[in-house]
């Protein structure tokens, strides 16, 4: 290649369309990325996704001022569904500066997802509700079955491939002379036994993610109590 033609390729490389070697998803500073793709996820806020379908699920931390006091406001768990092609894409999410305001979103997430042409993306999202405390929450397990449903945001390639239990045999029909023995995958189950279901494997807490339940378990209390007793609480901290 002539010095010509490498000034022209150059010319092109650097005023054509940017090219990702991987679609990318930009998240505020305030989003708790929790699963993503069927996995739990513990990253940067920049998410290296997957080319074609996308599953996030994430939870909005943002704090807001209610009658003078700071507040922390804890999203419900939002699932997120999009496809990537090859592009960088960024989430919006709407500001929260009071309580009417936290608990819209908590009802119907509003947000904004964009590609690096600043074209909005088509996506599909839900709540993933759980009553009561928020805390502790198996989130692994709660997308297994909410991606075997048929909700909004749910992606049945992120569920588990569930082995289903081979089917009882019928005592009541005549007993035939000889034994009847059922083969399937060389395991061999008589009307008397039936084979285990593999236990399913369960991945240990990680110190970050124990240290985050306890944030939440914390956050959730202070709260909940009223100023007289948040008022003590902060004075035993400054102790």
């Amino acid at each position: 290649m002539n010095s010509k033609s490498l000034l022209i390729a150059l010319a092109l490389l650097i005023t054509s369309p940017m090219s990702f070697a991987a679609s990318i998803l930009d998240l505020p500073n305030n989003v708790e990325v929790k699963m993503l793709n069927g996995k739990t996820y513990d990253g940067d806020d920049d998410i290296a996704l997957t080319e074609g379908t996308n599953q996030i699920v994430f939870r909005y931390v943002v704090n807001y001022r209610d009658s003078g006091m700071q507040t922390q406001f804890n999203s419900n768990a939002v699932v997120l569904t999009f496809d990537a092609n090859n592009d960088q894409y960024e989430l919006e999410l709407p500001s929260i500066r009071n309580k009417n305001a936290a608990n819209k979103f908590n009802k119907q997430p509003a947000m904004t997802l964009t590609n690096s042409q600043d074209k909005s993306v088509s996506f599909k999202s839900d709540v993933l509700v759980k009553e009561g405390l928020q805390i502790g929450r198996n989130y692994p397990e709660e997308m297994a079955i909410y991606n075997q449903s048929q909700l909004a945001a749910s992606v049945t390639a992120f569920a588990p491939v569930v082995t289903a239990p081979i089917a009882a045999l019928d005592v009541t029909a005549a007993v035939p002379a000889t034994p009847v023995i059922a083969t399937t995958q060389a395991t061999l189950v008589t009307e008397t036994q039936v084979a285990p279901i593999p236990a399913v494997a369960v991945k240990p807490k990680t110190i970050a993610e124990d240290q985050a339940e306890i944030s939440e378990m914390l956050d959730y209390w202070y709260n909940k109590a009223n100023q007289d007793t948040k008022a003590k609480f902060k004075a035993k901290i400054n102790q």
